[in-house]
């Protein structure tokens, strides 16, 4: 749910900017949430405001569940100067009106926006500065500016200088405008619209991919009929509405200046990276022709505590401007560093879990959901279950959602730097994952009871072994679809895709360079027979009521397709490991499976699938015999382990009934 706060305004009177002064200078504003909470600036991009006119606004992060949360942190929004809200060339009274205006630098906004925080907020320590494209790079200045102010920076989508591949790009829609036949040297009396569709014309290759281009990310799924009409609505008009063509330009001139090492150590950019102190996440997008991710690689090797996390979307620089849910989703997971972290394997030294809340945090009926293998937070697997209506009811429930290690999002083999990445990640045991949650539960939420854990597959698994691993910490468990421990005939099927991802031409004994494409394929063809029942091929459901003409192409689209899209190799055999391994008597009883299962406090419901291949209902049976209190409720479909996920709606329904009785029942 987004928020709308009133904009205020902060006159700091006469003040000094890089080109000169500006004799009332005027920073607007707004704030979210209690000023007791931890403080978070989210400056505006390039095209962005506060009132949410023109391109963008900073709505789609900031609101209750979204990553800006008021209830959780008190965010400041900031406008740069010049976008039309803050001091611009559009506001500005004779003499700096206009084409008069001074050049302002990064800098002049940063002290402004410090001037704002601590002589107008009383604050005296910021948590963290997020920033998109050009608020990315004013992340960058806030952590070499002012370096025992802040705790925390996060630039998305941006670098902390311009680059020249940059700075000439902005060239292009610079002359567009100002050599247009209406601008008239800033001069204009009226809007110069021939000057500012031109403009828009000229920027708007540069903010997607080509790949996005090739598959008509510009049509919108219906929404416009061409590329003309995109470029009309969307870039034309985006900018015609709203925006002044001096207020472009002056900005656009902040942007190309952007060098952070211009602050300090004698433009030794070197030098500038590695003395900043704050904790970084660095996430550029793959394919952004703005702000490139090798910029970001290259900025790494400075920065002393910083983690790089790489948006992979085909929607370049606006993949971290809020344009689509997916990359949304993968912006907004929130993540919790442990430090050195021991695993069954050996340890970690700076392990990280990625997580996801929803709802009240002050609702004591807390529910963890954490991911099974192949969910990612970013691509929305744990939004079947959660949501308003629907089972984990974020009115009711405060809900957590985790990342297994080695998934891509927590840490894993393809997001851990030397010595520990790729094949030499260490072995991680779903005790290891426990452990991680609990932490960022109780040290960073401050939670101090769990209502229920709830998992589906590997998830199942999960919410075994949390009432074997913290018996007084958790009162109920769901598991679907899963077991306490993996059968020896699961742990046989796995092998299967384990073998054809290690013996493929590409894999190179994980050291490859690029994905290992026949591996991935031959993983996902190998699998793929095992996640539904015999009857469900029968009844030729792989064809998705005519989406695939056949099961050729059902397998190369969601089985090879879905891992090569989203999934690293190496990712994949050490996820498949901890499930391989899974079993609750190994955390405790010695190996006694039903002495371990007879020890648990928790009430359970087990929800196994009819059809499932691997893990058979037979299992579950068994376990419940042994609990002290659980519910056996086995799903009635062909659809066989996938049931339990979101594959089918008529089982999603029967899921979320039998869930919500059992939250509800005392």
């Amino acid at each position: 749910m987004s928020q709308v706060a009133e904009i205020q305004y902060y006159h700091h009177g006469r003040f000094r900017v890089a080109g000169g002064v500006l004799p009332d200078a005027i920073t607007a504003y707004q704030t979210f949430g209690d000023p007791k909470n931890p403080v978070i600036v989210f400056p505006t991009c390039y095209g962005g405001k506060l009132d949410t006119n023109g391109l963008l606004g900073q709505s789609y992060m900031v609101g209750e569940d979204k990553v800006l949360d008021p209830r959780k942190y008190y965010v400041v929004t900031f406008a740069l100067f010049s976008n039309g809200e803050s001091s611009s060339p559009s506001n500005t009274p004779a003499p700096y009106n206009g084409p008069y205006f001074p050049t302002i630098s990064y800098e002049d906004n940063v002290r402004a926006q410090y001037a704002v925080l601590t002589q107008k907020l009383g604050i005296s320590k910021v948590f963290c500065v997020i920033g998109f494209s050009m608020g990315a790079q004013q992340a960058y200045y806030w952590s070499v500016m002012y370096p025992d102010f802040l705790e925390r920076y996060i630039p998305i989508c941006g670098s902390a200088r311009t680059s020249p591949h940059n700075q000439c790009f902005l060239e292009g829609p610079k002359a567009a405008l100002s050599a247009s036949k209406d601008f008239q040297d800033g001069h204009y009396k009226s809007t110069p619209q021939f000057g500012i569709r031109a403009f828009g014309r000229a920027y708007s290759a540069w903010a997607y991919s080509q790949a996005w281009f090739a598959k008509k990310g510009y049509l919108f799924d219906g929404k416009y009929t061409s590329l003309n009409d995109f470029l009309r609505e969307d870039w034309e008009n985006g900018f015609l509405d709203g925006w002044d063509a001096n207020d472009l330009l002056t900005l656009l001139n902040t942007w190309q200046m952007g060098d952070v090492s211009l602050v300090r150590d004698g433009s030794y950019f070197a030098d500038c990276l590695g003395a900043i102190k704050a904790r970084g996440l660095i996430m550029p997008c793959k394919k952004d022709l703005y702000f490139p991710p090798e910029d970001s690689q290259n900025e790494m090797k400075f920065l002393n505590n910083a983690k790089l996390v790489i948006i992979d979307s085909e929607w370049g620089h606006m993949s971290g401007g809020g344009s689509n849910v997916r990359d949304d989703e993968f912006i907004q997971a929130e993540y919790y560093h442990h430090g050195r972290f021991k695993v069954a394997g050996g340890i970690l030294p700076d392990a990280v879990t990625a997580y996801r809340t929803y709802g009240d945090p002050s609702n004591d009926k807390v529910i963890v959901f954490p991911t099974c293998y192949g969910a990612k937070l970013a691509l929305g697997s744990q939004d079947y279950l959660v949501g308003e209506g629907k089972a984990l009811d974020p009115r009711k429930y405060f809900v957590v959602t985790f990342a297994l290690f080695c998934n891509g999002e927590s840490s894993s083999p393809s997001n851990t730097p030397a010595p520990y990445g790729g094949p030499y990640f260490p072995f991680v045991s779903y005790e290891d994952n426990i452990r991680a949650q609990h932490a960022v539960l109780t040290k960073h939420l401050g939670v101090r009871k769990v209502f229920c854990v709830v998992g589906f597959s590997m998830g199942g698994q999960q919410a075994y072994h949390w009432p074997v691993v913290f018996p007084d910490f958790v009162e109920r468990f769901v598991s679907i679809c899963s077991s306490a421990r993996t059968s020896p005939h699961n742990q046989c099927f796995l092998e299967g895709p384990k073998a054809a991802m290690l013996a493929s031409k590409d894999f190179a004994d994980g050291h490859y360079q690029s994905p290992p494409h026949h591996g991935i394929r031959a993983f996902g063809r190998v699998y793929s027979a095992w996640a539904y029942g015999q009857t469900w091929f029968r009844e030729y459901k792989y064809l998705m009521d005519g989406e695939y003409p056949d099961l050729n192409s059902f397998l190369r689209e969601r089985w090879e397709g879905g891992y090569i899209n989203n999934w690293d190799a190496n990712d994949m055999i050490a996820l498949l490991n901890t499930w391989q391994k899974g079993d609750i008597s190994i955390v405790r009883d010695g190996g006694d499976y039903e002495k371990a299962l007879k020890s648990i406090k928790a009430k359970g419901l087990i929800m196994p699938s009819k059809t499932d291949l691997y893990f058979p209902p037979e299992d579950s049976e068994t376990e419940v015999s042994h609990l002290r209190d659980a519910k056996l409720h086995v799903i009635p479909s062909i659809w066989g382990h996938v049931a339990g996920g979101s594959a089918n709606p008529s089982d999603v329904t029967f899921i979320t009934e039998k869930i919500t009785e059992f939250l509800q029942a005392s």
